[in-house]
């Protein structure tokens, strides 16, 4: 039993198991980037296939002095270990849009490696400095690719990337105790590292679990980009007809068991069949972009907007008490617009017509408040456009029953007499 953990445990086969893991996972990242192009440039998903494949050249070209019997120097090696670190910083920029400004870790990382480079052709192969060298650009990286995927701005990929943050993190504390055992230890030879095997571990560790946290995330952006298609109008990116109605009809359902109001803003861009013909379809549809940022500029949180088709957009206020004013502020900014289609060329000005309806009635029906709005919404077409009518959504009443009559002799229906 010691003999066989012995055997699992020595440097050599924790070489070959981390050269194995840093293939298995080179081929995944370059199935999905031949798979998703578009993955492949935004995600840098083939830097991730080239960081695993350098790890694995290093930790091969380590191994190297075991089959030959000519002195293969380490330097080359632990090279290609970093070049893979490096890229593996990269594409975690790259995938998460990091800013620019990000990147300063590769001055000091660049440093490390020239003084690295300069004292082993000065000194031969130091272990001592080689480790401290090597742990320090090694672990500067991974603690600045740790910080970016901790800070993951995007909420569906957030949790999974605090998962691979963690494990860069705990990769980092490895690199960080090994140097110290280099820096302290008196036992500490300048020609073996005793710690070899607890660095390979970790190194196996790391690669089998930043791997799938990867592979996880861009499943989850995946998901999210899905559910963003479903969900929103593919021009403007406002929710859609769909959405819309769902909200809409819990919210009136919301009203009549608890009470308070209920109000709608139907908006349509005037004369935009006259835009289209006079500039053209891709100036309607920036027209139609610059209204809905223009919306979006003017509503709050608590107002929930959507595009219902063609040029029409509704709005739910989240305070219906305030409908009237955000309604003429919608109005108000769509009509300062100027939108430019082509350089050169005069701007796009457009107006809208908004329908306001408010109902505080318990029966209301969802469909009805629509039906109100929409009406006050023609109504100011009619009356000249670029205004707000407001109508108010009667509640849905049982029409009542005709009076029943019956002629001097006859007799009523059995069905029909009153009881007795």
């Amino acid at each position: 039993m010691r003999q066989s953990m012995y055997l699992v445990l020595e440097p050599g086969t924790l070489m070959v198991l981390n050269i194995l893991i840093s293939l298995i996972s080179a081929v995944a990242f370059l199935a999905v980037a031949l798979r998703r192009p578009h993955a492949t440039r935004s995600g840098g998903m083939l830097l991730w296939c080239f960081a695993n494949l350098a790890i694995a050249a290093g930790f091969f070209a380590l191994l190297l002095p075991a089959f030959v019997s000519f002195r293969v120097p380490a330097l080359p090696g632990n090279l290609l270990i970093d070049a893979g670190t490096l890229l593996n910083f990269l594409a975690i920029m790259r995938y998460l849009a990091r800013p620019r400004r990000d990147l300063w870790v590769l001055t000091p990382a660049g440093l490390l490696v020239l003084v690295e480079i300069g004292y082993v052709l000065a000194d031969y192969e130091n272990m001592r400095v080689m480790v401290a060298l090597g742990g320090s650009l090694r672990g500067l990286l991974t603690i600045a690719a740790a910080r970016a995927l901790w800070t993951c701005a995007d909420e569906s990929r957030r949790s999974v990337a605090r998962i691979a943050a963690a494990a860069h993190g705990l990769w980092a504390a490895v690199l960080v105790a090994r140097m110290l055992w280099w820096l302290v230890h008196p036992d500490a030879s300048a020609l073996e590292d005793p710690t070899t095997g607890f660095g390979l571990i970790a190194r196996i560790l790391l690669t089998a679990t930043i791997t799938p946290c990867i592979l996880w995330m861009l499943s989850r952006e995946l998901d999210a980009q899905l559910f963003h298609y479903a969900t929103h109008d593919g021009l403007t990116g406002l929710w859609n007809r769909r959405v819309l109605w769902e909200r809409g009809e819990r919210r009136a359902e919301q009203v009549r068991a608890l009470g308070g109001s209920l109000a709608v803003l139907m908006i349509d861009v005037d004369h935009f069949k006259r835009i289209n013909d006079q500039h053209g379809h891709a100036a309607g549809d920036l027209v139609l972009i610059a209204v809905a940022r223009e919306i979006g500029r003017v509503t709050v949180a608590d107002d929930f907007v959507g595009r219902i088709g063609g040029e029409e957009f509704l709005i739910l206020p989240g305070d219906p008490d305030a409908a009237l004013g955000l309604a003429e502020r919608v109005r108000a900014a769509v009509a300062r617009l100027e939108v430019v289609d082509v350089p050169g060329n005069a701007p796009i000005r457009c107006t809208v017509s908004i329908g306001h309806a408010e109902q505080r009635d318990a029966a209301l029906a969802w469909e009805r408040i629509v039906g109100a709005a929409d009406q006050a919404l023609y109504a100011a077409k009619r009356e000249g456009r670029n205004r707000v009518r407001s109508a108010t959504a009667e509640p849905a009443v049982e029409p009542p029953l005709p009076p029943m009559t019956a002629a001097r002799g006859s007799r009523l229906p059995e069905t029909l007499r009153p009881a007795l």
